[in-house]
């Protein structure tokens, strides 16, 4: 297989995300990461794993397990990462360990805004029908995220504030679906 080699720029709105994390370091005593679940780590190599595919550029991980964030390039032929799908590695998924979790990256801060928590994202290849999501969102998510009410509405008002172009997402599940069906997984590694 032939790997195509690309010098990716840092899109705009992953910088909105960075310029965010800055202000929460310097005015509120907190991260990106405290408020959202990841932390910022563009384009480093020391963040991928064996199942990270060979054409996704990592942005962002979680601090858990090895799980990570990327776009996924489909073998470069994407070149403008505000472009790129969104998706969710975990190394310890074994059989699922990449997930496609949203259109771009406004749209997976969309999806954070609406369920106020990444790791249900991770999910959605359990649920059968909408049902299903709904059931496991209330049983085993919102309990802490009520919790964490404050810190939620502050977040989403940074990042509604902060990155042009967010859009509402009102029905996760449709979005997810219709995702799906779109957007087929193409995954490459290197032969060994």
């Amino acid at each position: 297989m032939f790997k195509v080699e690309i010098n990716y720029e840092m899109p705009e709105t992953l910088l909105d995300i960075v310029r965010i994390d800055k202000e929460l370091r310097e005015r509120h005593d907190g991260t990106f990461q405290d408020y959202v679940g990841f932390y910022i780590s563009f384009n480093n190599n020391d963040d991928r794993y064996y199942c990270t595919p060979d054409d996704a550029i990592v942005f962002g991980r979680t601090g858990a397990d090895g799980d990570h964030f990327a776009f996924l390039t489909f073998n470069g032929s994407i070149s403008d990462l505000e472009e790129a799908p969104i998706i969710f590695i975990q190394p310890m998924a074994f059989g699922n360990q990449v997930t496609l979790v949203a259109r771009n990256l406004k749209d997976f801060l969309a999806l954070f805004i609406n369920l106020k928590e990444i790791y249900v994202l991770e999910r959605f290849r359990f649920y059968k029908n909408k049902l299903d999501f709904i059931n496991d969102y209330n049983d085993n998510y919102l309990k802490d995220i009520r919790l964490r009410e404050n810190d939620s509405n502050f977040i989403n008002d940074l990042l509604r504030r902060n990155v042009e172009g967010i859009v509402n997402i009102d029905d996760v599940y449709e979005y997810i679906t219709e995702l799906k069906k779109q957007i087929k997984l193409e995954i490459y590694y290197d032969d060994f």
